[in-house]
Parts: C-alpha cells; structure tokens; sequence
C-alpha cells in the first residue's frame, strides 16, 4: 500500500506543478514563455535580431559625428569629381569664355567653394546639435573630418583634387602669367588651410568665434 501511494502522490504533484509551453511567434515579437495555469514566466522576454540590429545601428549613429564621415561614404568621391566637370563643361559651352578663361573659372569657383565650405563655414553639411558643440560651433568641416586625424584616404584625395586641377589649368593656359597667379593664389588658398599643422589654429585670429 505504501508504495502504491507514494506512486499516487508523484503523479499528483507533477500535474499540479506548471508546465513551460513555448509559443510560436514572428521575428517581430519578443519571444516569451508561458506557464501552463496562463502566468509568464519571470525573465522570459528577449528582443529578437530585428531589434536588437535596429538598436545597435541607432546607436552606431547617435555615436558618430556625421560630419566627420559623409566624404567616406560610397560614391561621395565620384560625386565630388562629376561636380567639377559638370561645371567645366557647363562654362566651356558659353561661347564667350575660351579654353583657358574656362578652365581658370572652373579652378577659381571650385577654390572658392572648398575654401568657404571646407575652411570658414562651420557645423556643415550636417546639423551636429546632438553631439559636442565643439563639433557643430567652433571647429569647421576640414577639422571635422575623420575625428580631425591626419593623413586619411579621405583628406589625401580632398588634397590631390586642386593640385591635379591646377596642373591641368597650367597645361591649358599655357603657363601665362596672369592666369598662372590667379589659379597659384585659388592653390593657396586651398592647400594652406588643409596643413596638419594648422589644425584647429586661427591665423590673426580669423575665424575665431
């Protein structure tokens, strides 16, 4: 009788304790387990991978300057050179500018452009609210790209663009001396700015504040 009973009272208490019982869901919702008397078991909730990629890309971005990364992205350097020619071409079709004052335009408006853009205007092309205000309100684009390092693929490129577009300007001016000065002093201009040792530096103070 005695074992007959401790039988009876193991089967009792195993169905009288809860059971786990997974449910099937999508890869949208967070998995959970349920008891089997309807109560969630504590610490059941997970996020699922779509989550939890969607977190860690939202504070991938939150952590990055974008500023210091746009000229990294894909095509950012393709882009930047069509931009060049579609504005040589579009001078060279004017019927009032011969080959020399064409190209001497086109150097002279992309110096212009890079120095105001990449050298004087501040806290561009982005809104950098969000992060240092150093970012956004003192230090300029040139200074903000790649975290201010020096020597990257990124500031290699930006400064072989004028030096390759001034040799081919001087090709074809043929080297005179008026326009030689004009295209020298837009180098200038250009080069100067971009060199390490005058990161985060103000010449009699310009451009302080």
């Amino acid at each position: 009788m005695s074992g007959a009973s401790d039988v009876l009272a193991s089967t009792t208490a195993a169905s009288s304790s809860p059971r786990f019982i997974e449910e099937p869901l999508n890869d949208e919702q967070p998995t959970r387990s349920r008891l089997s008397n309807g109560t969630t078991s504590r610490g059941a909730l997970s996020s699922s991978p779509a989550t939890l990629r969607r977190n860690q890309s939202i504070q991938r971005f939150n952590t990055l300057n974008p500023n210091a990364y746009w000229m990294n992205s894909k095509g950012a350097w393709v882009t930047y050179v069509c931009l060049i020619i579609m504005v040589h071409l579009s001078l060279l079709a004017m019927p009032w500018f011969g080959t020399d004052m064409a190209w001497t335009l086109t150097n002279v408006i992309h110096g212009v452009a890079m120095y105001v853009y990449f050298h004087h205007v501040k806290g561009l092309p982005f809104d950098s609210t969000n992060f240092d205000p150093d970012c956004s309100f003192r230090l300029t684009l040139w200074e903000q790209l790649d975290d201010g390092k020096q020597y990257t693929d990124t500031r290699k490129f930006l400064i072989c663009v004028p030096i390759v577009l001034f040799i081919v300007v001087s090709f074809y001016t043929k080297h005179e001396m008026a326009f030689f000065l004009v295209n020298f002093i837009v180098l200038m201009f250009n080069l100067i700015p971009k060199l390490p040792y005058l990161h985060k530096k103000r010449l009699f103070g310009i451009n302080k504040y």
